[in-house]
């Protein structure tokens, strides 16, 4: 029975097999050695060689270090960027690129019409600025014509004025914090109007005074009321940002102290649309000696620590006709004040108030007055 089923499976093997040459007649001890040996031949030629096996597997370990030693030096890559780029962002401007640049501009006159604001920029040779969008000393106002905002954007493009270097700014009737609900209600519609303009317009920055408590309520909850007013104006808006601007510690006015406007920070609720600008004449009259090293080191500290230059998105700079802690809210022209000239080239070298507008509002006679201005500081950033 064996014999017969070895005989069976060699002539079928015989079949699969490669032909040998015929010689003489063969046994069958003879024909299980030649498919033993066929079989072993086979199994070797499949079989890759223990070096080449060896070299192969050598050559995988290599191009895993390779890649290994790739992604490492992609991951540092990142985090050399990441950590310059940190580095670089000294404040909260929003370009992308940053420059190292000052960018000295001034307020400019919207009479007429908003776009014509970039004109008279212009005029002035300025760098950066400011406007009012509506008349700020009513709280009625036109709406704002939809063919004369893409106008404001298109020269906007064309003079290349980006967004982060435009800073208009609010209606000195606005009081967020009043004690009195019916000019609050008012302040709140006219915050949300003028948000809704910079909407058209294509800005993202907008510049107000937080408020004044007019001595008839405590700090504390004068400073609550600004906050629900600017979360009311946020809600129904996109993309603007409000932006608190220090204050002389005048009377009764919110902002003197810069952890006023961290308080008032700490209770909005989308801190994407929250920033701050320095007024230089205002840190002056709060108590800042910018006459001096130590006087503008101090205001640097404050800012750092009380605030986060990462939420400075902007400057206004006058000089002040007062002397440092006068609470006088007195502009004066740059380097005729108490400030001085000094003062001034510490604020145009600073790499904190690089990539900013920095915005004159210091008495304005015509665009020429603010041209000098402008060169002014423009000669001292060197």
């Amino acid at each position: 029975m064996r014999y017969s089923y070895i005989c069976k499976s060699l002539d079928i093997f015989r079949l699969t097999m490669p032909a040998r040459k015929k010689t003489t007649s063969t046994t069958l001890k003879e024909d299980l050695c030649f498919v033993k040996n066929t079989i072993i031949k086979s199994r070797k030629a499949k079989a890759p060689k223990k070096s080449a096996t060896r070299a192969v597997i050598q050559e995988q370990i290599k191009d895993i270090t390779n890649t290994n030693a790739i992604k490492k030096s992609i991951s540092d890559k990142k985090n050399e960027k990441m950590k310059n780029r940190n580095e670089d962002k000294v404040n909260g401007s929003s370009v992308v690129r940053r420059t190292g640049i000052h960018y000295a501009g001034c307020h400019v006159s919207a009479a007429g019409s908003v776009d014509k604001a970039i004109h008279n920029a212009l005029l002035c040779n300025a760098k950066s600025f400011a406007l009012f969008l509506r008349n700020q000393r009513s709280w009625a106002a036109k709406p704002l014509d939809p063919k004369v905002a893409d106008k404001f954007k298109e020269k906007c493009a064309k003079h290349e004025f980006p967004t982060h270097l435009i800073l208009p700014h609010g209606s000195y009737l606005v009081n967020l914090g009043s004690p009195k609900e019916e000019t609050r209600k008012k302040s709140v519609e006219t915050l949300i109007d003028e948000l809704k303009r910079c909407e058209m317009l294509g800005l993202n920055l907008f510049n107000i005074h937080p408020g004044s408590s007019c001595g008839d309520i405590s700090r504390e909850e004068c400073i609550k009321y600004i906050a629900e007013g600017i979360n009311k104006a946020l809600s129904v808006t996109v993309g603007v940002k409000v932006v608190l601007e220090n204050m002389s510690r005048q009377g009764h006015t919110i902002g003197g102290d810069l952890s006023e406007l961290r308080q008032i920070m700490d209770l909005i609720e989308d801190k994407t649309r929250i920033g701050v600008c320095i007024d230089t004449c205002h840190a002056m009259a709060a108590g800042y000696n910018l006459n001096t090293q130590e006087g503008f080191d101090d205001m640097i500290k404050d800012i750092e620590e009380k605030i986060g230059f990462e939420w400075l998105v902007g400057l206004h700079l006058n000089d002040s006709k007062g002397e440092a802690g006068c609470k006088l809210d007195r502009h004066e022209n740059i380097g005729k004040g108490k400030i001085g000239l000094e003062g001034f080239k510490r604020i145009m070298t600073c790499k904190y108030f690089t990539d900013l507008p920095l915005i004159l509002e210091t008495p304005f006679v015509d665009e020429n007055g603010y041209k000098k201005e402008i060169a002014i500081l423009e000669g001292l950033s060197k």
